[in-house]
C-alpha cells in the first residue's frame, strides 16, 4: 500500500463564489480535489421591536461549498495564497481557508497530491485548533447559537447518518435519531478547551450514541468573521475591524478572551489516537464499517461528497463517495490499514482512500467497563 505525506487544503466558501474557486483549479491544472455542501449559521436581529422582547437573535444559515485538496509543503503556500485572492476570503462572510498535515493510504497516492514550482510567501494566521463534532439532528442550531452570540467562531454544519453504537443499543435506538450533523469550527488554540467543553454539555456527548468531539492540529488558516447578517451602521462593519486588526497584528493572539466558558468546569476523561478518514465508491463504506467491528472499531457516521477530476474519462475514481471519521489508539493504525487491505478497501471495485490525522485529544461516551480498561 502506498502512503503519501500531505498537506490537506479545506477551503469553505458561499455558494456564489464555489465556481471562481473551481475555474482557479481548472486553470492551475490540479487534477484531484473533492467538494461538499454544507451551510454556515449567522445571526439575524428581528427588526420587529415587540418580537425583540422575547426572542434573542435568529438563526439564517448561508449554503456554503466545502472544497479540498491536497498539496505539498513545497505547494502548500501558493495554492493557499491563489485561492484567498480568487475567493477575496479577506472579506467576511467569503469564507475560510485552512490547512493540515495529514498522511494518505491508496494504491495512486502521490497521484492525488497537487505540485507546483512556484514560491510565494505564507498569508493567513497559525494558532489555530479545528474542533470537529458529529451530533444528533437538530442540536446544531441551539449550539451554533451560543457559539456564534459568544464570538467564538463560525461553525459549518453538514449531514450524514450514524451507525455503530447506535446499532446496538437495542430498544434504547429508537430514541436516538440515525440523522446526524457534523460541526466545524476554527478556535483560537487557547479558546479550544473552553470550546470542546462547552459543546460536550450542549451535545451531551457524554450520553450513549450522542456522538462524538475531537480537536485536531492547524498548521495556518484565515477563518471567517462574519456572525451577523446585519448590516453595519458604521463605515465599517465589526467584522471588517475585526479582520483589519488581525491584519494589523499578523495573528489573532489578541483576540483570546472568552471567559464565558467555565474552564475546568468538569474532568473530563479525553484521550489521544489517530483520525481515519475513509473515502470510497459510494455504497461501498458502510460494509467495511461493519466489517471492521471486529477490531472494536464502531460509532461512525457516514456522509457524501464527491471527488472531482476535471478529466472524468481518465479518472480513476467514480465521484459519487461515501465518508467516515473513526477514531482509533495510535498502536492500532497498521492493523486497521491491513484489515482495510484485506477487505480489499483498496482495489478498484471499492476505490478506497483512507486519509489520518493524529489527534491530542477526543471525547466520547464511554461505558464503565472501557474507562476500567484504561
Amino acid at each position: 500500500m502506498n502512503q503519501s505525506s500531505a498537506i490537506r487544503i479545506t477551503v469553505v466558501v458561499h455558494k456564489d463564489l464555489a465556481d471562481e474557486v473551481q475555474k482557479l483549479f481548472t486553470n492551475l491544472g490540479v487534477r484531484y480535489f473533492s467538494h461538499e455542501l454544507g451551510r454556515y449559521p449567522i445571526l439575524k436581529r428581528n427588526h420587529i421591536f415587540l418580537l425583540n422582547l422575547y426572542s434573542s437573535n435568529q438563526l439564517y444559515n448561508l449554503p456554503v461549498v466545502i472544497f479540498q485538496v491536497l498539496t505539498d509543503k513545497k505547494t502548500e503556500d501558493f495554492l493557499f495564497n491563489k485561492i484567498i485572492e480568487t475567493a477575496d476570503l479577506t472579506v467576511p462572510g467569503h469564507g475560510s481557508i485552512y490547512t493540515e498535515d495529514i498522511s494518505v493510504f491508496c494504491p495512486v497516492a502521490d497521484s492525488l497530491v497537487y505540485r507546483n514550482p512556484i514560491k510565494t510567501k505564507p498569508m493567513g494566521f497559525t494558532g489555530l485548533t479545528g474542533i470537529f463534532c458529529i451530533i444528533q439532528r437538530g442540536a446544531a442550531d441551539t449550539m451554533s447559537h451560543y457559539i456564534l452570540e459568544n464570538g467564538v467562531a463560525v461553525p459549518t454544519i453538514t449531514y450524514g447518518v450514524g451507525r455503530g453504537l447506535r446499532d446496538r443499543l437495542g430498544l434504547l435506538r429508537i430514541t436516538i435519531p440515525k440523522e446526524k450533523e457534523i460541526v466545524k469550527l476554527i478556535v483560537h488554540s487557547s479558546d479550544a478547551e473552553h470550546a470542546l467543553d462547552f459543546i460536550i454539555e450542549a451535545g451531551k456527548l457524554d450520553l450513549p450514541g450522542k456522538g462524538f468531539i475531537f480537536e485536531y492540529p492547524i498548521k495556518r488558516g484565515l477563518i471567517n468573521t462574519k456572525i451577523s447578517l446585519d448590516g453595519p451602521k458604521q463605515a465599517a462593519s465589526m467584522e471588517q475591524v475585526i479582520s483589519a486588526l488581525d491584519q494589523l497584528y499578523g495573528n489573532i493572539d489578541w483576540r483570546r478572551q472568552f471567559t464565558n466558558f467555565r474552564k475546568g468546569a468538569r474532568k473530563r476523561s479525553y484521550f489521544e489516537g489517530v483520525n481515519i478518514h475513509l473515502n470510497a465508491k459510494e455504497g461501498s463504506v458502510e460494509k467495511v464499517l461493519m466489517k471492521l467491528s471486529k477490531l472494536g472499531i464502531s460509532g461512525a457516521t457516514i456522509s457524501q461528497d464527491r471527488l472531482i477530476k476535471l478529466d472524468e474519462e481518465n479518472s480513476l475514481f467514480n465521484p459519487a463517495r461515501d465518508s467516515a471519521n473513526l477514531l482509533i489508539p495510535k498502536k492500532m493504525l497498521n492493523e486497521v490499514i491491513a484489515e482495510l487491505e484485506a477487505l480489499d478497501f483498496f482495489t478498484e471495485e471499492t476505490e478506497g482512500i483512507v486519509y489520518t490525522m493524529e489527534i491530542p485529544r477526543a471525547f466520547s461516551y464511554q461505558s464503565k467497563h472501557n474507562q476500567q480498561k484504561k
